[in-house]
């Protein structure tokens, strides 16, 4: 029998191998000891160029196995140091901190990367109402940065430490569903890389059937064109800036408009007498302009006060038939995007610890963290959607913090226990209804020398909300010409 097939847990040299057995907790359920093979051997043949598995040439006391629970579960206890998270890994033998920093670095990011490949994907059973509008998936996308500590490595690799603050930050954009919370798929780098730029990367997993939302800054031709091109319908909130002209008035109140590719600007003013500049290649030609839906209304907040506060929206969309699409339900199926919001409050908050910097003093090893954190994120989710799918329940009802302490809590338990545990803990308090609740924004970062004025009570409160479409604009009155002097002539004076 091959070393690596075998179940003892010693070599003929004497020393201990970790070989995993079943108290692995949720862990060792979303991450069989067979799949956490199967991802070492896909990134073992990556870095060989091989098109199959390659076998690990060296036989060590902490192997490449170990390395993957043992990373996953440095992010599940995010709070405990090396030692002690080395503890809880059943069949773990015992190592020096060096040692274990030496075991990550031999691992590298790929295979938390493939990892979490594996095991993200929406966790959605069905169509339902909290996971479906106008029968399409909700998805969403959005980007957070993470801190790094500030090593020399992650300073020149990061380019960058956002707003405030002197630790460098990597950037993450996730797509996530919005009824389960679960990731579908997700992109990280240096906080020099833009959001847009890591969204790009994610179009591949997009899809008909779905209806991803998105904020303001994602807006580009490119983005919309790739995205749109990948299948999926798209629902984005615009900045005011862009001139959208009404071309077709509809009966809800929304309208068709029409948005071309900018290079179609570009070419015709080469036409007018620009030239390009020499030793520039010419640019591809224009895509077509494409026809696409606004709806723009007005948000109406009214707190328990009274103190009613409104807000201007305006999107734009795929979806052109008014009559399967109303602006109205469109318009309260945005609001559904800050799901995503919610899953980088828990990834960041709950999982991590509020304001925690990332462990890795290098960028692959943060890489890393960043993989190995997305992955066990997923793995709560998954047992909170699997619990709510066996009620019947929208999984908001349950709670991620409930979950996330019996993750910990029963980590010494095979799989079937701890989901067992889990699915008791979550049904016995679940998540009250709270529709209608309006909480202000948190700034968690040092601001500027003149912070905007805020709410001083960041208490959540109950409140209700209007949605009002408003009627697409009016074109333009024809201005009378006015008479021009002729050449060399002056005006009157008045």
């Amino acid at each position: 029998m091959r070393v690596h097939d075998a179940r003892s847990c010693w070599l003929s040299s004497g020393l201990p191998c970790f070989a995993p057995g079943a108290g692995l907790g949720v862990l060792g359920w979303l991450v069989p000891p067979g799949l956490a093979r199967e991802v070492l051997g896909a990134a073992r043949a990556e870095a060989a160029g091989a098109a199959g598995p390659v076998p690990a040439r060296r036989l060590r006391l902490l192997p490449p196995l170990l390395g993957v629970y043992f990373t996953l579960a440095l992010c599940l206890f995010s709070h405990l140091p090396y030692q002690d998270v080395l503890r809880g890994v059943p069949g773990a033998p015992g190592a020096a901190v060096t040692a274990l920093t030496g075991l990550r670095r031999r691992l590298g990011p790929r295979p938390l990367e493939l990892l979490f490949q594996m095991v993200a994907g929406t966790l959605s059973p069905g169509r339902a109402p909290w996971s479906h509008a106008c029968g399409l998936l909700l998805v969403a996308w959005d980007g957070t940065t993470l801190k790094l500590p500030a090593s020399e490595e992650n300073k020149a690799w990061a380019q960058g430490t956002g707003r405030g603050g002197h630790y460098p930050r990597a950037r993450l954009v996730a797509l996530a569903a919005c009824g389960t919370r679960g990731l579908i798929a997700a992109a990280a780098g240096p906080h020099a890389a833009g959001e847009r730029t890591l969204a790009g990367g994610l179009t591949g997993h997009l899809e008909a059937g779905m209806l991803l939302l998105a904020d303001r800054g994602f807006y580009s031709w490119g983005l919309w064109h790739a995205a749109s091109a990948a299948g999926a319908d798209l629902l984005w909130r615009l900045s005011g800036n862009l001139h959208l002209p009404a071309v077709r008035s509809l009966p809800d109140g929304s309208f068709l408009s029409r948005i071309e590719d900018p290079r179609a600007k570009g070419n015709r003013s080469r036409k007018n007498g620009k030239r390009r500049r020499a030793g520039k290649a010419p640019d591809a030609g224009p895509l077509p302009a494409v026809t696409v839906r606004v709806i723009e209304f007005t948000l109406t907040v009214t707190p328990g006060d009274g103190a009613a506060r409104t807000t201007r929206y305006r999107l734009l969309t795929t979806l052109l038939d008014h009559r399967a699409a109303p602006a109205a339900e469109l318009a309260a199926a945005y609001a559904r995007r800050w799901a995503v919001e919610t899953c980088f409050a828990e990834l960041k908050a709950s999982l991590r610890g509020p304001g925690r910097v990332l462990r890795s003093r290098t960028p692959d090893l943060a890489l890393q963290e960043i993989w190995a954190y997305l992955a066990v994120y997923q793995a709560i989710r998954a047992v909170i959607a699997r619990t709510a799918a066996g009620r019947r329940l929208d999984p908001a009802r349950l709670s991620f913090t409930a979950a996330l302490n019996n993750a910990r809590a029963s980590a010494g338990l095979r799989p079937a226990a701890a989901l067992a545990s889990a699915e008791a803990a979550l049904l016995a308090a679940p998540v009250p209804e709270r529709p209608g609740r309006v909480r202000p924004r948190a700034v968690r970062e040092p601001g500027p020398a003149y912070p905007r004025a805020s709410d001083n009570d960041p208490l959540p409160h109950h409140a209700t909300y209007t949605v009002t479409v408003n009627p697409p604009p009016a074109p333009p009155a024809n201005q009378p010409s006015q008479h021009k002097p002729a050449k060399n002539q002056t005006e009157p004076p008045p």
